[in-house]
């Protein structure tokens, strides 16, 4: 009967804790879309078709899973929808980290709940139309097959089943690649452990060869696309930096466990945790040190470009939630100093996390429908709006056509403009005025984004 009552209150806490991160994905899909979302929207909607979605854009901005629904749900879809097929993915994603989290303990299962529910990096991306939510849904997923397969509670081969899931996680985001890696590894290395090394070889190449397949066909699919209509487009490509490469790594570890205010050493404390993982009794070691620490060595080692995005480095911030959540169950059953110490880091992890879930839910990213919303209070019946750069400008005709709202666009020719919008990405500002046609433009509504997500934006209106 006891365990019975304890089961049904760890389900009813779990049922909580998915909830709670459902209602944070709601919270944070509030606001128009924002630049990265708004153009990903205007390139499916110039795609016209679903084959165009595969054959047409050939961008690195098109997830191709996400430009389908918003294709499907349309241009001037109100945000939360265009960003429901992320909120759903997102939310499942807390279900299947329970499960993997269950493999060893209830309770586990719901601390890596807790942990995948109210993380700022999950919630930020469940809540916005992009990629990484489905990715991030398919690579637990993958995860869990692997778990099982190994530990042999498999009751037949998830070969299919991967194969299956990398190709969807492939569609939905390319950097599905680098947790295919870190499985890769983590099979073979266990498999080794376990046995002779041609075994171990044999039996990998068996269970991920369909894998394998699968995303050589994505990227056949996307390369003769690209090869058919002029090749490959990427917005910005910016060159191998190490200090780079921190800042992105970092960037990805404050933010998957709620601590953005620190600096970039904060990774450096991240290999301690590595080093007294086995000593600790925490499971999936060789996955740890491959998504963790080998996939970024490896970017040193290969100095591929762009690595500044943090949003690249979700691999090791999903296997970081996972490490930590295990080491926080591990001194809680532990008992003594170690529950005090894993329950205080437990708390705080929730605590400041929420803390930016909060942030985002308020923010919204630097909402650029609020420059829309001051437009339409001065100008019911429309307006002219010039503005200084072009990547602003599907965010402002996405925002317009959410809003219904009748927005002319132009980048030059400031003749009849009455309003002006500068936007700026993080460490530039706006000036105070702007000096066209011979008069002032001078600022009436202005945003800052905070978080991973959003641009700074400023609206100025012509002075008489």
């Amino acid at each position: 009967m006891q365990g019975g009552s304890l089961d049904r209150r760890i389900g009813w806490l779990l049922a909580a804790v998915v909830l709670l991160g459902f209602a944070l994905r709601i919270a944070g899909a509030q606001g128009a879309l924002w630049l990265d979302e708004a153009w990903s929207a205007k390139h499916a909607h110039e795609a016209g078709t679903p084959l165009g979605v595969f054959l047409n854009i050939n961008h690195d901005n098109n997830h191709h899973l996400t430009s389908l629904w918003l294709q499907w749900v349309g241009f001037d879809s109100p945000p939360p929808l265009a960003r429901a097929l992320s909120i759903v993915t997102g939310t499942a994603a807390i279900l299947v980290a329970a499960l993997i989290g269950a493999r060893r303990s209830p309770s586990l299962a719901v601390i890596t709940a807790l942990l995948f529910a109210v993380s700022p990096v999950l919630v930020t991306f469940g809540s916005e139309a992009r990629g990484y939510a489905p990715m991030s849904l398919a690579l637990l997923t993958a995860i869990l097959l692997v778990d099982r397969w190994l530990a042999g509670d498999a009751e037949r081969s998830p070969a299919l089943a991967l194969a299956i899931t990398f190709f969807l996680g492939a569609f939905s985001q390319l950097i599905m690649v680098f947790g295919f890696c870190a499985i890769s590894g983590w099979v073979f290395f266990t498999l080794w452990k376990r046995s002779a090394l041609k075994p171990a070889l044999v039996d990998t190449i068996r269970l991920l060869l369909p894998s394998v397949i699968a995303l050589v066909l994505v990227a056949s699919i996307i390369a003769g696309a690209a090869a058919a209509h002029g090749g490959f487009r990427i917005g910005a490509y910016d060159p191998y930096r190490t200090i780079a490469l921190l800042h992105g790594v970092s960037e990805m570890v404050q933010y998957s466990l709620g601590f953005p205010i620190v600096g970039v050493w904060w990774f450096a404390a991240i290999p301690i945790l590595i080093v007294l993982a086995p000593s600790a009794g925490v499971s999936r070691i060789a996955f740890h040190r491959l998504a963790i620490l080998g996939f970024p060595l490896a970017l040193v080692l290969l100095r591929v470009g762009n690595v500044a995005h943090p949003r690249y480095y979700l691999l090791v911030g999903i296997a970081l939630l996972i490490l930590v959540a295990e080491f926080i169950w591990l001194g809680w059953r532990a008992g003594g100093w170690k529950r005090w110490l894993s329950g205080g880091a437990l708390a705080a992890i929730a605590a400041a996390s929420l803390v930016c879930d909060v942030d985002l839910a308020i923010n919204r990213r630097g909402d650029i429908g609020a420059a829309i919303r001051a437009m339409q209070a001065r100008a019911p019946q429309g307006a002219l709006l010039l503005i200084d750069r072009a990547p602003s400008i599907a965010t402002l005709q996405v925002a317009a056509g959410a809003a219904d709202y009748p927005l002319k666009i132009r980048l030059s020719d400031c003749t009849g403009a009455r309003f002006f919008l500068a936007d700026r990405f993080r460490g530039e500002e706006p000036p105070e005025q702007i000096p066209l046609c011979g008069t002032r433009f001078v600022p009436i509504a202005a945003a800052h984004a905070h978080g991973m997500s959003g641009t700074h934006w400023t609206l100025y209106q012509r002075q008489p």
